[in-house]
């Protein structure tokens, strides 16, 4: 290679070229680059490139691995393998295993699970329990359910009877009789959480926070909020599927007026929440594991609300029964929870099943709204029916109503992904 003041050539000498590479080049397949020599960025502009074809003959270096596919020799079926199925619930690509034997090896393998579990967000339907009921099993609602199924909703596969505390991204966060639970429901893979060191109580403050992208381990987190007796203080127990171990935060929270965590506990964009029993909301950030206080509007008393993501916004969202079919969805957001849209949905519209059995949702009925994974949607629970109003395309789909409201009963949002729990077992 020579080197001039004004320019860098790439000297293209018979001398320069190994023997070893007299086979696979000749004088017309290699690049030249030209450039004159500066100071600063060059632009692609300023490069004299001048190429000759390549050749693919007797060069061994060319040729693809076998798990590369060239754009030109794609088949339709390769395409769907690798961009289609990634967007499909779990229930949907059980089924497709049974396609051949190279589907199912892919559809079964980690890297394919964390792809799917990173893309598949969309809710898929509710597990809904008792609270504090001894022996009533959780049962699953679906929303669409040859699609959505899970092969057990008892969550039979697990070694002993459980009431399911928190969920998160496809993962479910059960209890036993003195024992923590993490499963995937879609795949039965569950996991024995070591035991805490603190007391957490009958009904554990605890949630469960998975984050699919850019964790090709599956690692998760479980968050206990620990009131301590007599004192002003809510401390923060740990649990990390990476170290496989608790420990204590050090950091408290001194600023919380109400204690009582009950009610609703989600973990949204990297922050677990908890409500209280009054408007105050506890709220922890996983990452940097600093807590803080929100505080959300005072409703009344029959009315029973939920934070959920309003695209990517915060929100608080409430719903009543204003008058005959007629439902108001307020939605609060911002730092100081203040009202940014209040929605008058006719619901009456959508009840042509139930009216055809002779009922119909009476005037001021009682509803609450249920915590939702979709950004575009709001779920308001009545006694008979579950709503979900899509303020985008301002449509309405519905659900029957497993029960009537009721603040003992716990309705925890699913969706059907692969994602794998980390050092988890199969029934």
């Amino acid at each position: 290679m020579a080197w001039s003041n004004n320019e860098t050539v790439i000297d293209r000498s018979e001398e320069s070229c190994e023997d070893g590479y007299n086979n696979c080049c000749d004088s017309s397949d290699i690049y030249i680059a030209v450039k004159p020599r500066g100071h600063g960025i060059n632009t692609l502009a300023q490069f004299d490139l001048r190429t000759a074809a390549y050749k693919k003959e007797g060069n061994k270096a060319s040729e693809f691995p076998v798990d590369i596919i060239l754009r030109e020799d794609m088949k339709i079926k390769d395409v769907a393998k690798r961009h289609v199925l990634p967007f499909l619930p779990a229930k949907s690509l059980m089924k497709f295993r049974a396609v051949s034997k190279e589907w199912n090896q892919w559809i079964a393998s980690p890297l394919f699970a964390y792809n799917q579990s990173s893309t598949f967000q969309k809710l898929s339907g509710y597990f809904y329990q008792g609270v504090g009921i001894q022996g009533d099993p959780p049962i699953f609602l679906s929303l669409q359910r040859f699609a959505n199924g899970v092969p057990s909703p008892s969550l039979g596969f697990l070694p002993e009877k459980v009431e399911i505390l928190s969920s998160s991204s496809g993962l479910l966060l059960c209890q036993g009789q003195d024992s923590y639970f993490v499963c995937n429901p879609a795949t039965k893979e569950w996991k024995k959480l070591p035991p805490p060191q603190y007391y957490h109580g009958s009904d554990p403050a605890v949630v469960l926070a998975v984050d699919p992208e850019f964790n090709i381990e599956s690692f998760y987190h479980v968050i206990a909020a620990v009131p301590l007796l007599d004192h002003p203080v809510v401390c923060f127990e740990i649990y990390s599927s990476e170290s496989d171990s608790w420990r204590c935060s050090p950091f408290d929270c001194l600023e919380l007026e109400n204690k009582i965590l009950e009610g609703g506990r989600s973990y949204m964009k990297g922050v677990a929440y908890w409500n209280t029993s009054s408007n105050e909301v506890l709220a922890f950030r996983v990452k940097n594991e600093i807590p803080a206080v929100l505080h959300v509007p005072v409703i009344q008393a029959e009315q029973r609300g939920a934070l959920m993501q309003i695209g990517d916004e915060l929100c608080y969202v409430t719903a009543y029964n204003d008058t005959g079919d007629v439902f108001v969805i307020d939605i609060y957001g911002g730092v100081d929870m203040s009202l940014k849209r209040s929605v008058s949905v006719n619901l009456g519209r959508k009840r042509s099943h139930a009216q055809a059995f002779g009922w119909w949702i009476p005037k001021d009925e009682c509803c609450e709204v249920l915590p939702c994974t979709d950004t575009d949607t709001v779920v308001i629970h009545t006694d008979k029916m579950i709503y979900f109003y899509h303020l985008r395309d301002q449509k309405v789909e519905t659900l029957w109503s497993p029960g009537r409201v009721d603040t003992h009963k716990r309705f925890l949002p699913y969706i059907n992904s692969l994602v794998m729990v980390h050092d988890g077992s199969r029934e």
